[in-house]
């Protein structure tokens, strides 16, 4: 008898290793090994130049009675301590608004601009710039929102204010850059 059921358990393990037709279980099919991710803010100090391309299309502020016309895109350089340095010819904006503001301090030109920021590590970031320019002081004002990036920065989220701001004598833009991101941070 003890052969017979030894046999019978044999010819069943067979029968089972030969079924073509063999069905994993459920989650084995959509288990897969998920990276370890950890959400980590960062204070950000540095630096900003803002570099206009003269050769650019103007851009019309509004309202276009105003007659301002500022240049349509450019470069930027700088530094951040989370990121290192920026690469002046692979960084670049581009305007997207602008607006003469009359203030009781002088007249302000509002700047709304899109930013690709690459950095030395060979990685980047995508920003909005919101800034205004005060006409009669040179004082610069506004922030930075972070809103993609590659690599380390890929998820980036987050927002710096300028501080310092002004204009310099060949028409461009600096500021020192305070803040905070938030990364996720990928094992």
């Amino acid at each position: 008898m003890k052969r017979v059921f030894f046999l019978l358990i044999g010819i069943l393990i067979v029968a089972v290793a030969c079924q073509d037709d063999f069905v994993e279980p459920e989650n084995s099919l959509t288990t897969k090994s998920a990276k370890y991710e950890k959400i980590k803010t960062f204070q950000v100090k540095g630096w900003t130049q803002i570099i206009p391309d003269e050769t650019a299309p103007r851009f019309q502020c509004m309202p276009v009675e105003a007659g301002v016309d500022m240049c349509s895109y450019g470069w930027l350089t700088g530094h951040m301590n989370i990121s290192g340095k920026i690469i002046q010819e692979e960084s670049t904006y581009t305007k997207l608004y602008c607006e003469l503001i009359l203030t009781p301090e002088g007249p302000v030109i509002y700047n709304e601009v899109s930013a690709d920021v690459k950095f030395a590590c060979g990685e980047s970031v995508s920003a909005l710039a919101f800034v205004s320019i005060n006409t009669v002081t040179g004082e610069v004002t506004g922030h930075t929102d972070y809103v993609a990036g590659t690599g380390r920065f890929e998820g980036i989220t987050g927002s710096t204010k300028v501080v310092n701001g002004k204009v310099l004598p060949d028409g461009g833009l600096f500021w020192d850059t305070e803040g905070s991101i938030t990364l996720v941070l990928k094992d």
